[in-house]
């Protein structure tokens, strides 16, 4: 292992303080459910979904400067 790769491992460790700032999934899962249940959208990708149905797309969210939502068969 190189000193370069070495310290960027190191910075990819969080400390335990940095660990707490974290919430669990189940919050968000919540917030998403509450606020976005039944509510019909366009993706980027051109496809739809409706959140909380059964039948409805998966999507994958592109975290960054802007959010990308697209359906997984696009994601790839």
């Amino acid at each position: 292992m190189t000193r370069g790769s070495f310290r960027v491992f190191k910075e990819a460790i969080m400390t335990k303080e940095q660990k707490k700032a974290y919430q669990e999934p189940e919050i968000l899962r919540e917030i998403l459910h509450r606020v976005l249940k039944g509510k019909k959208f366009t993706l980027d990708c051109g496809h739809h979904v409706t959140i909380g149905h059964h039948l409805g797309n998966d999507i994958t969210i592109y975290n960054g400067k802007d959010l990308k939502f697209v359906c997984t068969l696009c994601s790839y």
